[in-house]
């Protein structure tokens, strides 16, 4: 999504040393397949893989854009949630 490209390209510096970002392009037929198979029909939308999980085991869906703190909130409270737990490779 055009708007919500950017907020997640802005804020992907600073978080992706312990967060794995994945950006799906629903029109292509893998990443559709993908989205089907963690549940995402509508985008943007955001989700947070526990570590040690498949994609189909989504702890947390959101859906819809965000601003820039809107996203912060979501990756930080991630981050505390799982925190001491080593990002998926």
């Amino acid at each position: 999504c055009g708007i919500a490209r950017p907020v997640v390209d802005g804020l992907r510096p600073e978080y992706q040393d312990r967060i794995n970002f994945v950006i799906l392009d629903f029109d292509d037929d893998d990443d559709h397949a993908l989205a089907t198979e963690m549940g995402i029909a509508l985008h943007p939308a955001y989700g947070v893989i526990p570590p040690d999980s498949g994609p189909g085991e989504i702890g947390e869906r959101f859906f819809g854009p965000r601003n820039n703190k809107g996203l912060r909130t979501i990756l930080d409270a991630a981050l505390e949630r799982y925190a001491g737990a080593e990002p998926a490779s």
